[in-house]
């Protein structure tokens, strides 16, 4: 919590100087009418930064700062009239100089000039560790033709007849009330909020990780007694015998220092108590996560029994879910960047061998010339190549059997701890909404927070009122990194492709490398055939945040939702990564908001496309489909200026028609496709 400190207080005609109190905040020398003598004061170590700001209605003298302040001491007629309102802000030493002054300017334009007021502002920065502004204001409005106004008015009584009521003598009952609102003790409070609000807002806008509150201890509920703010004197006398190694004397000194002790003693007394209650709930959650063990192995029938055997045994530790989860994600990692191009490898070679012995019997030199084979030695080379392949092909089913063994036990065992970890989770918060009961891509946050808890470490376990969003938030983390995987991959081998596909041209043409040819062939296929699974699992992350995206902005038009369904996958990705990163930055962030964001991203990736077009001036890829050119930059494909115009613009109108947030039932059903249950993170059947 960083310092915050707003007061204002009146300059009176009785004991004071309008033009004198301008002078000295502004270092200025300014001309007093009234008193006829020149207000100069001692220059200051460091010039002070002044300005004067006025509405607009308000005469253009106003900015002439001696003028403005004889004008003001020349209307106000009284002895004792108030004259000015200064308000004293202390400036954020977090922030530079230029973000102080643009603070100071935004709030009294926002809060005093564009309430009718003329503010004179003047920012003192004598001592560095203390910057502050003076705002001296005026306190009688102007008129719209730019004339003094009145400070009260009258406010007459009426009939029930609309008549005014008089008194027995026949006068105008009436009472004097003030024009403006600016001596009301609720526009000071609103002051202090206001400007509380402007500094926590430069804060994030600079990227200063504090706050600053308006509030007293005791409205923040905080345990803490406030100290006395020493006036200037006294806390530059504590400060010289504090430099003297002395002891200083006086009452308020003393004051806060007995203070300060009572807030220890307030601060270990509450430390007692938080270790004493989290040390009760760690002992309650731990005995919770014991029982739903104990409850879920006891029911486990033998194969899941032997595979909880089978990971103690591989893991040689305890098992726990994000051991277990970290060890499945390792296999599915194997599988995908391993087996799977192996796999998918060995039907492209089955099917370059297969075309190519049918050009040979068809007498097509061409097309084994495009494959790696010549007619004259045809034999010799198609069978050393099927040898290898038989030898590859018996190599991959021995790792692939090995490979469905264990993730089929590793699979089990994660089911088992997930169920563990929804359960405790479940009667941690009993109230959580069915979506996020059993939801498969919440698990590894639940089991952080369990963690957590168990750890004492509780600030990093969520309130009962933020859970939901907590959860939702990491929802949606899950799905949009597992989509940026799967574009990711698309991209990758679009442009393997695109090279392996120059490379194996060239080589054609020349026609010499006959089993360079062959294994270009078979990486150029390989990839192409890739891309092709890649783009099924791009297909299933589609659906699965569109759906996000209806849950994520329930109160959006419906036309405007069936047109976002139409977006290219990355764009979802990145408005649903906007909403999420905008919710952590502690913002609410609007639909229209995001799709800008992704609008931006999508425009940087069709940019890259299209230098990256005019670079490849290869005859293979210029013979490509203009949507298989696409696909090194925008696997998902484009979305058209007119649609995105027409989105941003449908989003920023009020839904008439509001819905209630249904649930998403199919973000949880589980295809019969075990694999594609895993590129949708779905890796548990409950």
């Amino acid at each position: 919590m960083s310092y915050f400190r707003l007061q204002a207080n009146i300059i009176s005609k009785k004991n004071q100087s309008a033009v004198a109190s301008a002078s000295y905040r502004s270092g200025e020398d300014l001309y007093s009418e009234r008193d006829e003598e020149l207000k100069s004061f001692k220059e200051r170590e460091v010039a002070p930064v002044s300005f004067i700001l006025k509405p607009d209605h308000a005469p253009e003298w106003a900015l002439d700062r001696e003028r403005l302040w004889n004008e003001v001491e020349r209307i106000e007629k009284a002895w004792n009239a108030q004259l000015a309102r200064e308000v004293l802000v202390a400036l954020p030493v977090d922030l530079d100089e230029k973000q102080q002054n643009e603070l100071v300017r935004s709030f009294v334009q926002d809060q005093f000039v564009d309430a009718g007021m003329v503010a004179d502002v003047a920012i003192h920065r004598d001592k560095e560790h203390n910057p502050h502004a003076h705002i001296l204001l005026t306190v009688r409005p102007f008129e719209a033709d730019g004339t003094w106004g009145n400070k009260k008015t009258r406010q007459y009584e009426y009939e029930p007849n609309g008549d005014i009521k008089r008194d027995d003598e026949g006068r105008k009952i009436f009472q004097t009330v003030s024009a403006t609102d600016w001596n009301e003790r609720e526009t000071l409070v609103k002051w202090r909020m206001q400007y509380a609000e402007a500094i926590n807002t430069a804060f994030k806008e600079a990227g200063v990780d504090k706050t600053v509150s308006a509030l007293s201890f005791e409205e923040r509920g905080l345990d803490k007694i406030a100290q006395v703010r020493l006036g200037r004197n006294e806390y530059q006398y504590v400060k010289r015998m504090e430099e003297k190694g002395l002891e200083a004397k006086t009452f308020y000194h003393e004051l806060n220092q007995e203070i300060r002790k009572a807030n220890e003693q307030i601060a270990q007394l509450n430390h007692n108590i938080s270790f004493l209650s989290s040390t009760e709930k760690m002992q309650n959650l731990q005995l919770l996560l014991h029982r739903h063990t104990k409850e879920i192995t006891m029911q486990l029938d033998a194969d899941y029994q032997k595979s909880l055997r089978f990971m103690r045994g591989r893991l040689k530790e305890e098992l726990s879910f994000k051991n277990v989860k970290n060890e499945l994600e390792g296999l599915y990692r194997w599988e995908e960047r391993s087996l799977e191009p192996k796999q998918v490898k060995g039907q492209v070679t089955h099917a370059i061998l297969d075309a190519s012995h049918q050009a040979y019997l068809a007498g097509d030199k061409t097309a084994l010339t495009n494959q790696g084979f010549s007619s004259d030695r045809f034999h010799d080379r198609f069978t050393a190549r099927l040898d290898a392949f038989e030898a590859q092909e018996e190599a991959l089913k021995k790792n692939s059997q090995t490979n469905e063994t264990v993730t089929a036990h590793t699979e089990r065992t994660y089911r088992v701890y997930s169920l563990i970890t929804h359960n405790t989770f479940n009667d941690l918060y009993p109230d959580l909404d069915e979506r996020h009961q059993f939801n498969d891509r919440t698990t590894a946050y639940k089991a952080a927070v369990i963690e957590a808890a168990l750890s004492g470490d509780w600030h990093r376990v969520p309130a009962t009122e933020d859970v939901e969003t907590e959860l939702h938030l990491s929802e949606l983390e899950k799905a949009c990194t597992l989509a940026e995987k799967a574009t990711e991959s698309i991209r990758i081998q679009a442009r393997v492709r695109d090279k392996l596909g120059a490379e194996k041209a060239k080589l054609v043409r020349e026609g010499q490398k006959l089993d360079a040819i062959y294994q270009t062939s078979l990486k150029l296929n390989t990839a192409q055939q890739l891309i092709g699974r890649y783009e099924e699992k791009a297909q299933l992350h589609d659906r699965q945040l569109g759906e996000l995206i209806r849950a994520t902005f329930p109160q959006a038009n419906e036309r405007v939702l069936q047109k976002l369904e139409t977006l290219p996958l990355e764009m979802k990705t990145d408005l649903l990564n906007h909403y999420r990163e905008s919710k952590l930055a502690g913002d609410e962030p609007s639909l229209p908001d995001c799709l800008q964001a992704a609008r931006k991203s999508q425009e940087q990736r069709e940019a890259q496309h299209e230098q990256y077009r005019q670079s490849q001036d290869h005859p293979f890829y210029r013979g490509l489909p203009a949507r298989e050119q696409e696909k090194g930059h925008l696997p998902g494909g484009t979305a058209g200026i007119d649609l995105m115009d027409e989105l941003v613009r449908q989003s920023a109108q009020p839904n008439p028609r509001t819905k209630e947030t249904g649930r998403m039932d199919k973000l949880n059903r589980k295809g019969k496709n075990t694999r594609m249950r895993r590129y949708l993170g779905l890796e548990i059947e409950l």
